[in-house]
């Protein structure tokens, strides 16, 4: 089997999945959504060991954390200002997961990368305020 068949393979957690990022703007210091990108991408997402927890601040401890190996890139956003990007968020199997540690693994082929599983309502929430 390929390396590469393993983005898709569903036994592995392996499939297809959105990458949405999103832009903020501030306005009168009142932040806006100014725009969201939607990223067609593969990989493999799978709930993370209990060991990883001990590598993230208190605040994630209680989140589930998942790992995930992507084809495309991701992002833990950026800030130039009054304007910004969140943290990927990415969309898969109904469920919606935010980056929140990025590992550049490019030079394989993918990108590693923990996420938090988002409660719902949660995922329109402006990041980076």
């Amino acid at each position: 089997m390929r390396y590469s068949s393993l983005w898709t393979d569903p036994e592995l957690g392996g499939g297809n999945f959105v990458i949405r990022r999103r832009s903020w703007i501030r306005e009168d210091g009142v932040p806006v959504p100014a725009d969201t990108e939607e990223i067609f991408a593969s990989g493999v997402l799978h709930p993370a060991s209990p060991d990883a927890l001990s590598l993230f601040p208190e605040e994630f401890r209680h989140e589930p954390l998942f790992l995930v190996h992507s084809t495309e890139p991701l992002s833990l956003g950026e800030n130039a200002g009054d304007a910004w990007t969140g943290p990927d968020e990415i969309l898969y199997r109904g469920g919606v997961y935010r980056v929140i540690q990025l590992r550049n693994w490019q030079s394989c082929g993918f990108w590693k990368a923990w996420a938090v599983r988002l409660d719902k309502g949660e995922e329109d929430a402006p990041c980076g305020i």
